[in-house]
């Protein structure tokens, strides 16, 4: 293993990927917030589901390549082409990922499921991301930690209101 700081750093990639996938982890956590557990259908959740990670993606791809053009004079690089695919990629899993609970459970479980999933993913990126900057084990853990515990706040309100 190599001691922190010797390794490269992540590529433009990897880094955007990952960005797309937290932000739109917070913004689904959001959705669950404010959607409650009553949408119209399993089919519904899905649809939005799928709008909202994709929607964003393209959105953000969109944005993302255009900001590029302007900044860099016209030509994109394959570093920023890769980085867009990356970005959809990303989506594209995540939200096949967040769609598998509504095929197992029902569609309360399957809400509830998933907004403790992207809850646990935002502690898992937060605890990565504090051991790719050099904190140690536990200094990581202690982060992951805490961004979980804020996530998983965020989705035990929302479950507590809907369950009244």
């Amino acid at each position: 293993m190599d001691p922190a700081g010797t390794s490269p750093p992540p590529s433009e990639a990897l880094r955007e990927a990952v960005t797309m996938v937290l932000y739109i982890c917070i913004v689904l956590a959001a959705e669950f917030v404010a959607g409650g557990d009553d949408p119209q259908s399993e089919r519904f959740a899905v649809e939005v589901i799928w709008g909202t990670t994709v929607g964003l993606a393209i959105a953000h791809v969109f944005a993302f390549n255009l900001a590029a053009r302007l900044l860099i004079g016209g030509r994109l690089s394959t570093e920023v082409r890769r980085a867009a695919w990356a970005q959809l990629a990303a989506a594209v899993a995540l939200a096949v990922l967040v769609t598998i609970p509504f095929v197992l459970f029902s569609l309360r479980t399957a809400l509830r499921v998933d907004a403790f999933l992207v809850a646990g993913l935002i502690g898992v990126a937060a605890y990565a991301a504090s051991r790719t900057s050099g904190a140690g084990r536990k200094r990581s853990l202690v982060d992951g930690l805490i961004a979980l515990g804020i996530a998983v706040a965020v989705v035990s309100v929302k479950v507590g209101f809907s369950s009244h």
